[in-house]
């Protein structure tokens, strides 16, 4: 194997066991405090982040890094404990949207404490400042995105 393949791949090995530690600690976190699973907090806060609260649950699978019919079967656990409903899209009648719930809302805030714990051990303690920027653009760039812009977590009421 070449240099540059190999380089390659034990980037991208070092990427999926980084991911999976993170995964797997933060749900253990999340069931530690008895809070929804860290899946569905990724569910609920794209919508709490979304215009109006609300997305097409096809555009919600994509935010989220989900199958159609995996967000669905997530979607009917949230709608059925009454963190968010589903109804049809206004616009043109075949989609299905998605719009968090009070309850879904008070289930974000109350998992955001842990939330942030997680992140700072991952983060804040392993990286400076510089890092986490060159990282958050290393990331972007790969996945495609443009720059994001910051909002702070009170302003999602």
């Amino acid at each position: 194997m070449e240099p540059s393949t190999q380089e390659q791949v034990e980037t991208w090995n070092l990427l999926m066991r980084m991911q999976t530690r993170i995964l797997i600690q933060v749900e253990s976190e999340f069931e530690r405090a008895g809070l929804i699973s860290y899946r569905a907090y990724e569910v609920l806060v794209a919508l709490m982040q979304a215009p109006g609260q609300q997305l097409r649950l096809s555009e919600l699978a994509e935010r989220v890094g989900l199958s159609r019919s995996g967000l669905t079967r997530m979607a009917d656990r949230l709608e059925r404990d009454q963190l968010l409903q589903r109804d049809r899209s206004p616009l043109d009648g075949r989609g299905i949207n998605a719009h968090l719930s009070p309850r879904g809302r008070e289930a974000v805030r109350a998992a955001w404490p842990t939330f942030q714990t997680c992140v700072q051990q991952w983060l804040g303690q392993s990286l400076d400042p510089q890092e986490r920027h060159l990282m958050r653009g290393l990331c972007r760039r790969i996945l495609g995105l443009p720059e994001l812009t910051f909002e702070s977590q009170e302003s999602w009421d």
